[in-house]
């Protein structure tokens, strides 16, 4: 079986994931300041996922009453959290190919808007916000930023201190390749958890969990994340020079830039997005279709992704080219076309 699903969770990890003992929370910490280059590993908190992560953070900066700028771009954790934390919420669009009209955030604002609250990363379309440019906007606000970074960290490079990023959410379990179980809060220095949300809402891993991300997050420290981030960035760039040519392949996704994370979606034209993820299944390909917890996004990017879903190839660092090139086959097949330039 060909998994293409590491956008919902690694399944092939480093064989040290695999092996690794209990470890300390201070030794994770240290790795992840140093990964996204966080103040000092004394602002992180652990917890057990991206969504404990993403709803403590909400919870802690956010009151009823209050107002938040957020997109339309967001994953079920974070609109779950902005619904229970009872704010305001002024959702900024994005344009059929899922890119952010940074240029609505400004004017959003208000007299009582204390956070913009949004991923990094895409996990449908792949697109990266662009973070430097979000946290401009809310210092000349004097507003809080708060990043659901679960599809970025460990895809690609991030820095904390030069941004001037105030939270930062993450997951462990996928492009870090550790354990499910575990995940965290980075935050900028001088501010932190309210105490009250972290008593309610936090839990630590266990440090068997804690083993397992450790491990990961040496193994991307040792490669560099240039090298952790190639791989599966060209396999997806690779897949959708492919599916972009099939006539009858509609692909979601502003493919003009390389900062992206890996991760294609797309509809065939005559077949529904659960059909697409059937035929792959029968065919041992693994990937997931539907809305993937984000019905604002599926507005914007059109009716038929609206009505249909999407179906979606996540790229890994242990995925081959041959895996790729047996996608694109399959695709082929469903679509009865014979034209081997597409697998070049």
């Amino acid at each position: 079986m060909s998994y293409l699903n590491n956008a919902a969770t690694t399944i092939l990890k480093p064989e040290a994931v695999k092996e690794a003992k209990a470890a300390a929370p201070e030794e994770v910490k240290d790795r992840i300041a140093r990964l996204v280059k966080c103040s000092s590993p004394e602002n992180i908190v652990l917890t057990q996922s991206g969504t404990e992560a993403v709803r403590a953070a909400v919870l802690s900066f956010v009151k009823p009453g209050d107002h938040v700028i957020s997109t339309n771009m967001e994953y079920k954790a974070v609109l779950d959290a902005l619904e229970e934390a009872g704010c305001e919420v002024t959702f900024i669009p994005v344009n059929e190919y899922g890119k952010l009209d940074y240029e609505l955030i400004e004017p959003a604002v208000r007299e009582n808007t204390k956070a913009i609250v949004c991923c990094h990363g895409s996990n449908v379309t792949g697109n990266i916000i662009d973070l430097d440019k979000v946290c401009t906007i809310a210092r000349r606000n004097k507003l809080v930023v708060i990043a659901d970074a679960a599809q970025t960290v460990g895809a690609t490079d991030i820095n904390m201190e030069e941004i001037q990023l105030d939270v930062l959410c993450f997951a462990g379990h996928k492009k870090l390749m550790g354990p499910y179980g575990t995940g965290g809060i980075c935050f900028r220095r001088g501010l932190s958890l309210n105490p009250e949300v972290e008593k309610k809402v936090v839990h630590e891993p266990s440090p068997e969990k804690l083993g397992g991300l450790l491990a990961a997050l040496d193994f991307i420290l040792e490669k560099g994340m240039y090298g952790i981030a190639m791989c599966p960035h060209r396999l997806a760039k690779r897949f959708f020079e492919a599916t972009k040519s099939m006539k009858d392949v509609k692909v979601y996704g502003d493919f003009g830039t390389n900062t992206r994370i890996p991760t294609v979606s797309l509809n065939v034209k005559g077949f529904t997005a659960k059909e697409v993820k059937d035929y792959m299944q029968k065919n041992h390909i693994a990937i997931k279709c539907g809305d993937l917890d984000c019905p604002r996004l599926m507005k914007d990017l059109g009716p038929e992704a609206e009505a249909n879903g999407v179906a979606r190839f996540s790229f890994g660092y242990f995925n081959t080219r041959m895996e790729v090139n047996d996608a694109i086959w399959v695709l082929m097949q469903l679509q009865g076309l014979d034209d081997l330039y597409l697998l070049a």
